[in-house]
């Protein structure tokens, strides 16, 4: 019997073994993807509390979170002086906000999106905490959005910034007293205030500074003080308990009684230097300013002696910040090494304009010669060809739109040029007649030529320009042109007629392309209500542009922080417009009597309003005690 236990118990342990191992190993099945934020289970200190004394907060979640973003995103507001450290411990975020906090003082820290679960990364939308470190707990707001003041898109990472001093100048050297940034949509919010009122500031802060202090920082700012209001901001705890599909964010979009719209700029700073130059060519020198050079731009070769008085040819750009220095004199296209002296204004510390001057060294290295190996002999003998020149120009010989002018451009400088060797023949029939025209020089460069008749739809044209018409300073003359053009049909193109009501200003109406870089394809420049007309459109989407030219110069200006100038306004047609061949869209815009999208508030008023509805809140709460 002793034998057969231990043979038994071996047997049965077997058996066990061989029956449990039998099964199929994998990963446990899954759950329910996770797709709720983290919740905030304890916070030190309380949500909205008072008197805290510490400068540590630590938020307690109910389960492992994700801050990476966290030390970009995180605004505290007041501002602090140094950034908070920032650290977690196991389910526990801490913030070490540092030594600073001042006295009886509401801090708001806008966490936005930036604490996420570990897991599937949900992040914890708009959240925000607020505390007191005294007895008095401020709850008034203001909010709005920041554009951008040249096309009206959303500011993403602006600093908005609120001041008690009034001054511009502590927008340029002072901290802020309180502080906020923008979301995606360029829409802030400035929670926790103290009753007073205050200036509105915006800028895209360059240094983190949170100041005004570098000339190429955008900025924005508002007219009039401002005064927050005394609203009821939805918050975390309000958003656990609320069965509401709505956002909070939209909740606090929603909130607000009068948004404030921050138009961004840049100020107009005269900084002139030279920023680049280079020798391209044996007789092309191209100079590239920081700023447009006045007519006081001199030019002096110092090395070598030119041996004719109009030994160069200066051309602009359209605004005039860079220029092509075109050599005429052929001692100086073979010249290596030119020495010049350029003279222009720049301004000095205070602003004022003064001269300067840069004495540069302009080399050119010739490429070198490339060999052609030659099958027979007698080909060495030949002389080389003649170099020529050949006209640049926009000609098409199908679909020439009817309201173009022929463009010829020669690649440099011409020493003369007989216009009477240009023919323009129009097909009559199976005949050419000749056609009278007008051609004009470009106001900016001697080298551009505008062709102009009346061209009739899907009529055949050709255009010539003789061989030898032109030379260049080199003596080199122009290959011959002769080019077919045939005339866009007149049911292709669209049109838009426009009727504008409500304008109080001049105005400059733009038509622009449907591209996130908006070019300026039409303009009319209007200072009454007005119907105006945009012909000959390609098949195409578009859009269309106001801005209202308070000087009437025809150019959208900036504006001015110390002079209290706002950039012009800038308005859309709130429809993009599709267009098909051959059709007509009509369309009114009433233009609506607002300024940024927000009305213009009289400080007095606004402050009378502000302490009405305190005097009316104080006597609803003590309307509630007594009950």
């Amino acid at each position: 019997m002793k034998r057969i236990f231990p043979i038994l118990f071996f047997a049965y342990v077997g058996y066990l073994v061989f029956t449990t191992s039998c099964a199929n190993p994998g990963m446990p099945t899954g759950g329910v993807k996770d797709s709720i934020p983290p919740v905030v289970v304890r916070t030190i200190p309380d949500f909205n509390g008072r008197n805290y004394q510490g400068s540590e907060i630590s938020l307690t979640f109910d389960e492992f979170v994700v801050s990476d973003q966290l030390r970009e995103a995180l605004v505290v507001s007041p501002p602090l002086q140094k950034p908070p450290m920032i650290r977690t411990k196991s389910k526990t975020l801490m913030i070490d906000l540092g030594d600073e906090l001042k006295e009886n003082q509401t801090y708001s820290l806008d966490f936005k999106d930036a604490i996420a679960d570990n897991n599937e990364k949900n992040p914890l939308e708009a959240f925000r905490f607020s505390f007191s470190t005294g007895p008095d707990f401020d709850t008034l707001m203001i909010g709005g959005f920041v554009k951008d003041a040249k096309n009206l898109e959303p500011i993403e990472d602006a600093v908005v910034v609120l001041h008690s001093m009034k001054e511009v100048e502590a927008f340029k050297d002072s901290m802020p007293d309180y502080i906020a940034k923008t979301d995606e949509e360029g829409f802030y919010v400035i929670s926790n205030i103290a009753h007073g009122s205050y200036r509105l500031y915006a800028l895209l802060d360059a240094d983190n500074t949170m100041t005004y202090n570098q000339e190429l920082e955008q900025i924005a700012f508002f007219d009039s003080v401002v005064i927050p209001q005394d609203l009821v901001l939805p918050d975390y705890e309000s958003e656990l308990n609320s069965e509401d599909t709505v956002n909070i964010k939209d909740k606090r979009r929603n909130a607000l009684e009068t948004p404030f719209f921050l138009m961004l700029f840049e100020e107009e700073f005269f900084d002139q230097y030279l920023d680049d130059y280079r020798r391209e060519r044996d007789n092309l020198i191209r100079f590239y300013f920081a700023e447009s050079v006045s007519d006081s731009f001199r030019l002096e070769l110092l090395q070598p002696t030119p041996t004719i008085d109009d030994w160069n040819y200066l051309e602009y750009n359209v605004t005039r910040d860079s220029l092509m220095l075109w050599l005429t004199d052929t001692v100086l296209v073979r010249a290596d090494t030119l020495q010049m002296k350029l003279s222009y204004q720049v301004a000095d510390s205070l602003q004022n304009l003064v001269m300067t001057s840069d004495t540069l060294d302009l080399v050119y290295t010739k490429p070198e010669a490339t060999v052609r190996r030659r099958a027979k002999k007698d080909e060495e003998d030949q002389p080389e060809p003649i170099p020529h020149i050949a006209f640049k120009h926009n000609l098409k010989s199908n679909g020439f739109d009817v309201y173009r002018d022929i463009v010829l451009e020669a690649p440099e400088p011409l020493k003369s040029f007989d216009w009477s060797m240009i023919s323009l023949y129009q097909k009559v029939d199976t005949l050419e007649e000749a056609r009278t025209f007008e051609i004009v020089q470009d106001s900016l460069s001697a080298r551009k030529f505008y062709i102009r008749y009346p061209w009739e739809f899907e009529e055949e044209y050709r255009f010539q320009v003789d061989s030898a018409a032109a030379y260049n300073f080199s003596g080199h003359p122009n290959n011959m042109l002769n080019q077919r053009i045939g005339i866009q049909e007149e049911s292709y193109y669209a049109k838009i007629i426009l009727n504008i009501s409500g304008l109080t200003d001049y105005g400059i109406v733009q038509l622009l392309e449907n591209t996130d870089k908006e070019k300026v394809l039409q303009q009319i420049r209007i200072a009454e209500d007005s119907e105006i007309e945009f012909p000959y459109l390609k098949p195409d989407k578009f859009k269309i542009r106001l801005i209202l030219d308070r000087n009437n110069n025809g150019v959208w200006d900036t504006g001015n922080l110390d002079e209290g100038i706002q950039p012009e306004q800038v308005m859309y047609f709130p429809k993009i417009l599709k267009l098909r061949s051959n059709f007509e869209v009509r369309e009114a815009w009433a233009l609506p009597m607002i300024q940024y999208e927000k009305e213009l508030i009289d400080e007095d008023k606004q402050k009378e309003d502000a302490k009405n509805k305190r005097n009316d809140t104080q006597s609803q709460r003590a309307g509630s005690r007594n009950f």
